[in-house]
């Protein structure tokens, strides 16, 4: 893919060719008496391309390019390099901060901070690179010629031609020019962008771009009977789940555990909210089974939770109580590796495979279960649906007004669980409300969750560290270690009640007439 010439070029076209000429003939048939082509390069290059799970760059209008010594951020929309930093070797992946410092950086992160970018592509291409130069001898732009080979463990695999033109600015119109004198040589049979180019290189590799989000993109039948929509959602749930399994074993990054125990949740909740849908005796086991596969990953995510934040804690302490948190986060490695040893054992183990195995052949049979057991299984989806989300709103508001000022900690604690439990709802019965009320409604939610997940965390970080102390003080460690400890458990204590004082606020916010007329906007029109 080319980088931005000197001059200050304009949007790529790319163009897909049908037999192309030798670069000799190329040059010798491009020839008239308002251009010619004259040769600037031309080189074997080998290019790789990276992308997180779920494809953030390409989100971001970017893709992510290693050649030779160097990484390189592509605009999609134009086709042209927009930062670049020295960069060794291929890894199968990394993460922005393995990179120094520096605007390509900052991008990056700007990208992603928390997941890594993994290598999904690696191309082989033969470029040729010439100046276009008018009548007067001014360059006009460059054309440049690509020959792509997609090399992947089956082999060499031929991908296409391209031929791309970068115009100059101001030089627009004499480019068009000699597009259309080009393509009087040269079959041109397809215009494209980059964009275009780089979902043909990922197809051309077998990979889907944006085939997997975390995000609920299921179009539920309001009027299906919501036994149907019930076995849709966990199905989808189920396959987040098996996609995020290689993830955790490679241990890429931490959010594929992160995304696999969100899918567990939800799968444990729907089940629980929408209840007479399904035999009670049959999910009964399958439940059991959720709630001890959340408990197995549990100290894998705790360790994950402490590691991500270890750069915040750092910034609290003052200089002279770092060692002693190092050593704090040294632990702390060491527990997440014997954790996720643990857990991917699990993961391999015969009793986890039948466990899944068996509640994918319970989803995918299609008969309705006995009425007796399950009265709601035949009710359309939309009726289910707004009954469900009606009752765990006003279970919110009900929790949310019965606390008070002085917020204690297990109040504020069950109140979150409560808002999980309508966020979950919102979002798997997403599909069957207009977006424009439904996307607010979750925004306003979000954010009271986001002071009571801090709270909670702030909690749940207190509590680990206390027993940590007191391990500490019955093994006679050294000073400085439980004075890091006990300095660190000050800031949190602090930033608990910062975050306990705003409750209030936050709460009132999402209890206010603005908020539930949107939700008898959401309900009342069923």
């Amino acid at each position: 893919m080319p980088a931005a010439p000197e001059h200050n070029p304009c949007k790529t076209l790319y163009f897909q060719v049908h037999g192309l000429q030798p670069s000799w003939v190329l040059q010798e048939e491009i020839c008239s008496p308002e251009f010619r082509l004259s040769p600037v390069s031309s080189k074997h290059e080998r290019q790789v391309f990276y992308d997180t799970f779920d494809w953030h760059a390409f989100e971001k209008n970017v893709a992510v390019v290693k050649k030779k010594n160097a990484v390189s951020l592509i605009s999609l929309d134009s086709g042209i390099e927009t930062e670049s930093e020295a960069f060794q070797g291929y890894p199968a992946s990394f993460f922005s901060s393995d990179l120094p410092e520096g605007a390509f950086r900052e991008q990056l992160s700007a990208v992603s901070q928390i997941r890594a970018f993994q290598k999904y592509c690696t191309l082989e291409t033969f470029v040729r690179t010439y100046r276009i130069v008018d009548d007067n001898e001014k360059t006009i732009g460059y054309l440049i010629s690509e020959s792509l080979t997609v090399i992947d463990k089956s082999g060499r695999k031929p991908l296409t031609s391209l031929l791309s033109l970068l115009p100059l600015k101001g030089y627009q119109d004499e480019t068009d020019a000699f597009r259309k004198l080009l393509s009087r040589h040269i079959t041109l049979e397809v215009s494209m962008d980059f964009r275009d180019v780089f979902r043909s290189i990922m197809q051309s590799a077998g990979r889907q771009v944006q085939g997997y989000s975390s995000k609920i993109r299921l179009q539920l039948d309001p009027e299906a009977p919501v036994h149907e929509s019930m076995r849709t959602l966990l199905i989808w749930a189920l396959s987040i789940m098996k996609a995020n399994e290689q993830g955790i074993r490679n241990n890429t990054d931490t959010e594929f555990l992160h995304d696999y125990r969100v899918a567990v949740r939800r799968t444990r909740s729907v089940m629980k909210l929408i209840k007479g849908v399904f035999d009670p005796d049959d999910c009964a086991p399958f439940l059991d089974g959720f709630r001890e596969l959340g408990k197995k990953s549990n100290g894998l995510r705790d360790s994950d939770v402490y590691l991500l934040r270890q750069h915040t804690f750092f910034g609290f302490l003052p200089s002279f109580l770092k060692p002693g948190l190092e050593q704090f986060f040294a632990e702390m490695e060491r527990s997440r590796k014997a954790a996720h040893r643990s857990f991917c054992r699990y993961l391999a183990s015969e009793s986890y495979g039948r466990f899944l195995h068996d509640w994918e052949r319970f989803l995918r049979t299609g008969t309705l279960p006995d009425l007796e057991k399950a009265p709601k299984a035949s009710l359309s989806t939309i009726s289910v649906a707004g009954s469900s989300i009606r009752k765990a709103w006003k279970k919110v508001i009900r929790t949310g007004r019965l606390i008070g000022p002085e917020a204690n900690d297990q109040e504020l604690h069950q109140l979150r669980i409560e808002c999980k439990k309508l966020r979950y709802l919102l979002e798997f019965f997403a599909s069957l409300y207009p977006q424009k009320t439904i996307v607010p409604i979750i925004r306003q939610l979000k954010e009271l969750q986001e002071n009571l997940g801090s709270f909670v965390d702030y909690s749940v970080q207190i509590m680990f560290l206390h027993e940590r102390l007191q391990t500490l003080r019955e093994t006679g460690s050294n000073n400085l270690y439980p004075a890091s400890i006990g300095g660190l458990v000050g800031v949190l204590h602090l930033k608990k009640e910062e975050t306990r004082a705003h409750f209030t606020k936050t709460f009132r916010t999402f209890d206010q007439e603005k908020t539930r007329q949107m939700f008898r906007e959401l309900l009342d029109n069923e």
